[in-house]
């Protein structure tokens, strides 16, 4: 085998393979870490018909802030936040997972919809601020390590003394 110009047929197997693997890989990693790092705006979100007294649980997030609350009655009015308590980070009782909990606490519009808006984190959200960096640091060095793999064969068989470098 002419060791100067030819790479074994192995290698590049190898390396194609895990090159196709961790890009598929990545892909998946990068969504992961992308919903697990972002809020989401709630625009508007049904609450359902509202009794005094009565909780509802919002089972898709862990916490919300910046809460604007309407009530829809026959004139859509403002709810301000003496109406309501809010508590994040609670346990449904009826799912048993992590959600956040809406008490009205007035009679206000009790017995019409609500209608909440505001800045929710998903139930998957990493809250720690370190561990939002950490996850995006995971994603970029998988990313490295992938390039690494493409290279090293293209470095080691001496494919670029081949076109002068």
């Amino acid at each position: 085998m002419n060791k100067k110009g030819q790479m074994e047929v192995g290698g590049i197997i190898v390396a194609a393979i895990t090159i196709i693997v961790g890009v598929i890989l990545f892909v998946a990693i990068a969504q992961e870490v992308g919903s697990s790092t972002s809020t989401i705006t709630l625009a508007n979100l049904t609450l359902g018909t509202q009794t005094n007294g009565t909780t509802t649980y919002l089972t898709a997030y862990r916490a919300i802030s910046n809460v604007v609350i309407f009530g829809n009655g026959s004139t859509p009015l403002l709810l301000s936040s003496g109406n309501y308590t809010i508590t994040n980070n609670v346990i449904d009782p009826t799912t048993g997972g992590l959600s956040v909990s809406i008490l009205p606490t007035a009679d206000l519009y009790s017995g019409t919809g609500w209608n909440i808006s505001g800045t929710a984190q998903a139930t998957d959200y990493i809250a720690d601020s370190a561990g939002r960096a950490i996850a995006g640091l995971i994603a970029v060095f998988f990313a490295l390590a992938v390039l690494v793999v493409a290279l090293t064969p293209t470095l080691r068989g001496g494919v670029l003394n081949l076109i002068g470098k």
